[in-house]
């Protein structure tokens, strides 16, 4: 698991760009999850997972053989889920978030 900063905002009269990640990646999801719900609990073997939140506010729970982390994160904010990296996510408000994908979806690389 990496905390990670966006690349690069430009803001503008016409608005705001936010380049979050440059990385190879092979797909693209939209999450919304309503507040109190919880997405995840699970690990990939193979693949990355970069979570960027759009909207709203979410904790992360990580598990992996360094041990247990929480990361709340808000608007802005992204996180890299690295292989073997158990992740769930709860969200403490109605929450969107993207999140790109270093494999396309494999149900064989879910392992609870």
């Amino acid at each position: 698991m990496q905390k990670l900063k966006v690349e690069y905002v430009r803001k503008e009269d016409r608005g705001t760009l936010i380049q979050v990640s440059t990385g190879e990646w092979k797909q693209l999801n939209i999450l919304e999850i309503k507040k109190g719900n919880v997405f995840g609990g699970h690990y990939h073997k193979e693949k990355e997972e970069l979570f960027y939140v759009i909207f709203g506010k979410v904790e992360f729970v990580i598990e992996n053989d360094k041990g247990t982390f929480t990361e709340i994160l808000g608007k802005g904010e992204c996180l890299l889920v690295e292989p073997y990296d158990k992740h769930t996510i709860c969200a403490l408000q109605d929450s969107t978030l993207g999140e790109l994908l270093s494999t396309s979806y494999d149900e064989k690389d879910v392992y609870e």
